[in-house]
């Protein structure tokens, strides 16, 4: 199995730049149900549910949550960089 990072790096790339826009303003605002649409957004593809459902305690869900946002911020500032 890929490593964390590997696999959040892949699929940040694979997704759009209006969702990466999306997720990136949730993650950073946390506001009402953010975290929840976030969770839910990522649970529609299986391999993503996967990974989210292996955390062993609401902690380690959180973290990965984090991780996912680190990862998505990353791609967005390589977007903006390549674009500019």
């Amino acid at each position: 199995m890929k490593k964390s990072d590997t696999y959040l790096k892949e699929y940040c790339q694979k997704l759009s730049t209006d969702s990466l826009k999306l997720m990136n303003e949730r993650l950073t605002l946390r506001m009402s149900g953010d975290l929840g649409d976030v969770v839910e957004y990522l649970s529609n593809t299986r391999e993503m549910d996967r990974w989210l459902s292996s955390a062993q305690n609401s902690n380690e869900l959180y973290d990965m949550i984090d991780e996912f946002g680190e990862n998505v911020h990353a791609e967005l500032e390589k977007r903006s960089t390549v674009a500019a």
